[in-house]
């Protein structure tokens, strides 16, 4: 029998994905197929629109099949487009977001399917591409160009895993357009290593090669004085349709547990996703983030019965140094994870130091995993800090209310975080009850639990800025929060405290500290915050160091870009202070937030750095 000859064509191929799809299903489930579902109506709206053809699909990914380069890249805009104006309304619970790659190339037809090089290109043209960004081909760049309206940003050569390829990307709006790194000829890296070192002998400051920036900026953001623990998400297994959430829940209360010990330092939850998502084996982790410890945990759920496996590896020694295992009843989960882990560090405590201390883990406050897990969906709304995100973590409190408000200092703290942004955002019909109504909530959260470094950390803050209490009082509460145990939220709300208080030596310290829990920095949220922290106090060499080899990626904030200008201006590099201010303003520089980052008392400087931007460049 002949063997059946290979079809093969040219085709122009559209490939999408979700970002964060697994971590929107560990969080809500329901809701995120939900509305996945709605997202995939308008994607094939729109790909009948542009005469397009779905030829697979893996569930939160999609390959279309075009006959038409311009049709292609409409379609993609029109997606994009679509997607937005979805997202901005306050009904959708979970926003989801989509990266496209486009590419023409050879394929081979499997019946209805596709594959070969130019599926495989696509789909690392979308792994390429910016969330909400669109990124294509130079093939179809060259098709398009002349035929569409569209500004494109011309990335270069770029290789991901074995492909390389010239890649664009379509620049929905300016705040995408972005430089990557080019593949380089071999005599690249000896002429930078030239370069760097006649810098360094003429002005004093350091550029490094790319592995040289990834080794200096773990070194800056990683704490080698007490041992750090990072605690991998946990691996669950027989859960229904309403218990997806349960592995993030027990997760974050493992790492809200072993916060509450003396002497260990536990990365926060973002890093520890983050070291999932890019594949990080254990020695990346031991070396980029300075992890001494991993706690790694399975949970098997049968009925209303579970069993959870713990373990501690020592990365120094390459072993497993602790193993505990429970079989318990479900909803006694909180109980059984806090004993578990109180276990493992007591077996090892006179090794790392450790003192367990008197603070609780908040999570054993709910009744329910459920009730838990409503509880990290408010902290990742309020940590928005928008009117939006207001109303949507306002709903979610409200739920939890009935249940908790006079019994669990969570939810009290919970409240006091809501009246404070009421404040903030103007939202309130009489500003004097509300803050009357916050300090009675703040004091009672204390009450109810005096060793609360949560609620110590709320007073402290929202004390000094709308209840009128001195400097004194605000620091006392946020030191003997600091002493009880404390998470990244509460070193950076120590931070503002000192800021306030005048004490910048404080401040920066708290914000290193919470960088070293946060290593990975997603956003430069504490990183920005910091680098102002350093500017205020005259140490701009520390700003280099800590940003310089940074201040290209993409995600930079427009604040610091515009402080990067002023201090590259100051130096009399003109271009590159032209160069970093366009970028803050392709970013939607703000003046007024950026003056919030300065206290009255600092209006000489912001004057003096508002004025050197102006001579740089227009700020509007």
């Amino acid at each position: 029998m002949a063997e059946k000859e290979i079809d093969r064509k040219v085709a122009i191929i559209l490939a999408t994905d979700v970002v964060n799809y697994s971590k929107h299903m560990e969080a809500n489930e329901s809701e995120t197929v939900k509305n996945l579902r709605a997202c995939e109506l308008i994607l094939q709206k729109v790909i009948k629109k542009h005469d397009g053809r779905l030829f697979n699909s893996g569930g939160d990914s999609f390959f279309i099949e075009f006959p038409s380069a311009v049709e292609a890249v409409e379609c993609a805009v029109a997606f994009q487009t679509d997607l937005k104006k979805r997202n901005s309304s306050d009904k959708i619970t979970v926003p989801l977001e989509f990266r496209i790659g486009i590419s023409m190339g050879d394929v081979i037809k499997e019946k209805e399917n596709l594959l070969g090089d130019g599926v495989n290109i696509a789909a690392r043209l979308e792994a390429l591409a910016q969330t909400n960004g669109i990124t294509i081909s130079k093939n179809i760049y060259d098709l398009v160009k002349a035929k569409t309206s569209h500004q494109y940003n011309d990335l270069g050569i770029q290789k991901v895993k074995k492909n390389e390829f010239h890649a664009y990307d379509i620049l929905l709006d300016p705040s995408q357009k972005r430089k990557l790194k080019t593949k380089s000829s071999s005599m690249t890296p000896i002429i930078g290593g030239i370069v760097a070192i006649l810098i360094v002998g003429i002005i004093g400051l350091i550029y490094f090669s790319s592995t040289s920036d990834k080794e200096i900026l773990a070194n800056k953001r990683k704490d080698t004085s007490v041992p750090t623990i990072l605690v991998a998400p946990i691996d669950a297994k027989g859960l229904s349709e309403n218990q997806k959430g349960f592995a993030n829940g027990i997760t974050e209360s493992m790492i809200s547990t072993f916060s509450s010990f003396k002497g260990v330092r536990v990365l926060s939850s973002n890093t520890s996703y983050h070291t999932v998502k890019n594949k990080m084996t254990d020695q990346d982790i031991r070396d980029e983030y300075g992890v001494n410890f991993i706690i790694r945990g399975s949970m098997q759920v049968i009925g209303d019965n579970a069993r959870l496996n713990l373990q501690m590896s020592d990365l120094e020694a390459s072993t497993i140094s602790v193993s505990k295992k429970k079989d318990f009843a479900l909803t006694n989960i909180f109980n059984v994870q806090d004993e578990l882990s109180n276990e493992i560090l007591s077996e090892v405590s006179t090794n790392l130091g450790v003192g367990i201390t008197q603070g609780s883990n908040w999570a054993k406050d709910f009744n329910s995993m459920e009730d838990f897990i409503l509880f990290l969906n408010w902290r990742e709304e309020y940590r928005k800090f928008n009117k939006k995100s207001y109303i949507k973590s306002l709903k979610i409190f409200e739920e939890l209310r009935p249940s908790y408000i006079n019994q669990n200092v969570t939810v009290v703290v919970m409240e006091a975080w809501q009246l404070y942004q009421k404040l903030l955002f103007q939202l309130s019909t009489d500003e004097t009850q509300d803050i009357d109504k916050l300090n009675f909530v703040l004091n009672r959260a204390i009450k109810i639990d005096p060793l609360s470094f949560d609620a110590l950390a709320a007073r402290a803050l929202i004390g000094i800025d709308k209840l009128n209490r001195s400097c004194q009082e605000s620091v006392t509460d946020i030191e003997k929060a600091l002493k009880i145990g404390f998470t990244v939220d509460t070193l950076t709300t120590a931070g503002i405290v000192y800021e306030r208080c005048r004490d910048s030596k404080s401040a920066i310290k708290v914000k290193r500290d919470a960088l070293t829990l946060v290593p990975n920095d997603s956003g430069w949220f504490i990183t920005s915050s910091l680098v102002f922290s350093l500017y205020k106090d005259n140490q701009i060499s520390e700003i280099y160091n800590l940003i310089g080899q940074d201040i290209e990626s993409e995600d930079m904030s427009a604040r610091v870009l515009a402080l990067y200008a002023f201090l590259e201006k100051e130096k009399g590099n003109i271009k590159k202070a032209k160069k970093y201010l366009e970028r803050a303003k392709e970013k939607n520089f703000n003046v007024k937030k950026f003056e919030r980052q300065f206290r009255p008392d600092q209006r000489p400087l912001l004057e003096k750095t508002i004025d050197g931007l102006l001579k740089i460049g227009s700020l509007e």
